[in-house]
C-alpha cells in the first residue's frame, strides 16, 4: 500500500513498453480535513434545472451556464440549449443565447482570446453523440459553429494548452470507445487530427501541466458502465505530436477529475470503481511530472464521482473540489471542507471561478437523477 505525500515522488516510471520503480523514501504523512475552512452563500435559482452542463469563466467576469440535462432522468437536453449568464455584481441568472446545437455531457473550454469552445456531447438520453465543434463569443452574444469533429465524442475529454491550441482526447462515439485524438487550432477555426492515445479511453481525468505536456489518466476503454476500467496513464507533448507512458493509478478510475498544481504535478480526484454507490472513492492521488508516477494523496470528507467539471484550480494554486453533498479545498498537502453544506446532492454540477477567489457551483442531479436548479456561491479562504 502506498503511504501519503507531500512533496515529490521518488517512484521513477520510464515511458515505453515497460517500467522500473526504486524504492521510496518515508514521507511525510499529508494532512486530511484538518478542521473546517471558508462558507457557502445560497444564490437565486438558474432559470432552469441542470445537469451535465458545463459553466465557463468569461473575460468580464460573468460565467456561461450551457447544455445539461434538464429534466429528472437526465433528458430535457434540448431545453438546455438555452444558455444563461451569471453576474457576480448582482448575483443572479439571466437568459442568455441559445446554443446551435442542445448538448449534455459535452466539453466547454475557455480560449485564450475570450470564446468559450463546445465539442462533442449528447443531444438527448440514448441518442448518439454530435461531432459539431460551436464557439460563443462573449463580445457579440453569439453561437456559431466552427468545425466538425472526425466522429461523434461524448465522455471525452479537452484541454487547453500552452500555445493556446485545444487537444480532444478520446471518448465514446455511441458503440466503442475511441483512442482518437484531434486539435482545435484557434487561430484558424479548424480541427485536425493528433497522435491517436495508446489505447481507447472514455470517462477519464485530463489536465495541462506546467511543462505543457497534457495528462490524462484512468476511465474506461469500453462502452458501458463500469467496462473495461484502465488505471493507466499517458502523457500528451505537443512539440512531438507524440504520447508517452505515464504511471498507474492506485486502481482502475472512470468518472474522475483532474487539476493541475502549482508546482507542475497535478491531483487526481475521485472517481468510481464499478457501477455500484460503494465503489466511490473519496481518495486522491498526486502526479509527479519528473517521475511520471502517482503517490497517495490527503482523502476528501466524502467520496465523489462524476465531477469532471467541479473541480476548479485557482489561481493561488488552490482547488476547489466541489460535488456530493459539499465542497473541499485541497492547498499545501492538505484537504479542508468548507464549512456548513449546501444540503443538496450534486452529481454532474459545474463549478467555475469567480473574480476575488470566489467559486461559483451550479446544478447537478441526486443519486435519484433528480435535477436540481440551485446554486451556491464558495468562499474558500
Amino acid at each position: 500500500m502506498r503511504r501519503p505525500i507531500t512533496a515529490a515522488l521518488t517512484v521513477v516510471v520510464l515511458a515505453g513498453a515497460g517500467c522500473t520503480s526504486t524504492p521510496k523514501p518515508e514521507p511525510t504523512p499529508a494532512t486530511t480535513r484538518e478542521g473546517p475552512t471558508g462558507a457557502y452563500v445560497n444564490l437565486p435559482r438558474l432559470t432552469m434545472p441542470r445537469a451535465a452542463h458545463t459553466a465557463t469563466a468569461l473575460p468580464d467576469g460573468r460565467v456561461l451556464v450551457a447544455g445539461g440535462c434538464t429534466v429528472d432522468g437526465c433528458g430535457g437536453t434540448p431545453a438546455g440549449g438555452r444558455t444563461e449568464l451569471y453576474d457576480p455584481r448582482t448575483r443572479r441568472f439571466a437568459p442568455g443565447p441559445a446554443m446551435v446545437r442542445a448538448r449534455a455531457g459535452h466539453t466547454a473550454t475557455a480560449l485564450a482570446d475570450g470564446r468559450v469552445l463546445f465539442a462533442g456531447g449528447y443531444p438527448d438520453e440514448g441518442r448518439p453523440p454530435l461531432s459539431s465543434v460551436e464557439i460563443f463569443d462573449p463580445r457579440g452574444g453569439t453561437f456559431t459553429e466552427v468545425a466538425t469533429m472526425a466522429s461523434g465524442r461524448g465522455a471525452h475529454s479537452a484541454t487547453r494548452m500552452r500555445d493556446g491550441r485545444v487537444l480532444i482526447v478520446g471518448g465514446v462515439d455511441g458503440t466503442a470507445a475511441l483512442s482518437t485524438v484531434e486539435i482545435f487550432d484557434p487561430a484558424t477555426n479548424r480541427i485536425a487530427a493528433a497522435a491517436p492515445l495508446p489505447a481507447p479511453r472514455a470517462t477519464h481525468g485530463a489536465a495541462g501541466l506546467a511543462d505543457g505536456r497534457v495528462l490524462v489518466a484512468g476511465g474506461q476503454t469500453g462502452v458501458g458502465h463500469g467496462v473495461g476500467l484502465t488505471g493507466t496513464a499517458a502523457l500528451y507533448d505537443p512539440t512531438r505530436n507524440a504520447w508517452q507512458r505515464a504511471g498507474d493509478l492506485d486502481r482502475p478510475t472512470y468518472k474522475l477529475a483532474i487539476a493541475p498544481l502549482p508546482g507542475g504535478g497535478a491531483l487526481i480526484v475521485g472517481g468510481q470503481l464499478r457501477d455500484d454507490p460503494a465503489a466511490r472513492l473519496a481518495t486522491t492521488e498526486i502526479f509527479d511530472p519528473a517521475t511520471g508516477a502517482f503517490g497517495t494523496g490527503p482523502t476528501m470528507s466524502e467520496p465523489r464521482y462524476k465531477i469532471s467539471d467541479a473541480v476548479v484550480a485557482l489561481a493561488d494554486g488552490r482547488v476547489v473540489i466541489a460535488g456530493g453533498f459539499g465542497v473541499d479545498v485541497y492547498a499545501d498537502g492538505r484537504l479542508r471542507r468548507v464549512a456548513g453544506g449546501p444540503g443538496v446532492e450534486r452529481q454532474f454540477p459545474a463549478a467555475a471561478p469567480l473574480p476575488g477567489g470566489t467559486v461559483l457551483v451550479t446544478g447537478g442531479y441526486n443519486m435519484r437523477t433528480r435535477v436540481t436548479d440551485s446554486a451556491i456561491l464558495v468562499d474558500p479562504t
